[in-house]
């Protein structure tokens, strides 16, 4: 893939203003941004479109990011994972989903755009 307006991110967030916010600025950075609000939806789109990048709250409501990660990762091996978090709790789980770790809440949709433009490059 040499362009990103082919990329697509799956957004899982729980948060309206939030998940506006970052969609629209992904999108002004050239992604394909798909929203999705609790796990339920996440997984029909990875079921049916072909995600380049998870970006998913660790606490939704009908499941958590990690088990949403696992999933996503078994219907489609290649994807990359970032996991958002408001708590400063850690967890092995993430290490083992996120290359990077996980992105602590708030954060400037410029430094997740940064992160996602890594993980396509790595």
């Amino acid at each position: 893939m040499t362009s990103i307006e082919l990329e697509t991110i799956l957004l899982v967030e729980t948060h309206p203003v939030l998940r506006a916010t970052v969609s629209e600025y992904l999108r002004g950075c050239g992604y394909r941004v798909i929203e999705a609000t609790n796990a339920a939806e996440a997984i029909e789109v990875l079921s049916s479109h072909e995600v380049h990048v998870l970006v998913t709250d660790v606490e939704l409501r009908d499941a958590s990011g990690f088990q949403l990660s696992a999933h996503a990762k078994e219907i489609r091996p290649g994807i990359k994972v970032i996991v958002t978090r408001s708590a400063e709790r850690t967890s092995a789980a993430v290490d083992d989903l996120c290359e990077e770790g996980p992105l602590d809440h708030p954060y400037h949709p410029q430094k997740l755009a940064d992160r996602i433009k890594r993980l396509r490059q790595s």
